[in-house]
């Protein structure tokens, strides 16, 4: 049996499930992520100088 699995680039995948850049779908997705991204990078700073 040959079960090969095709692999794509992310951008390629988020293209096609969220939307091409420039589309409103796609900048929700985007600032969504950016939000996420920077509480994740306050939570590690703040973990790292043992700060509640």
């Amino acid at each position: 049996m040959n079960n090969k699995l095709k692999t794509v680039p992310l951008d390629t995948m988020i293209d096609k499930h969220i939307g091409k850049p420039g589309t409103k779908r796609r900048d929700i997705f985007e600032n969504e992520l950016k939000i996420d991204l920077l509480g994740h990078a306050t939570k590690q700073a703040r973990d790292k100088r043992s700060l509640k």
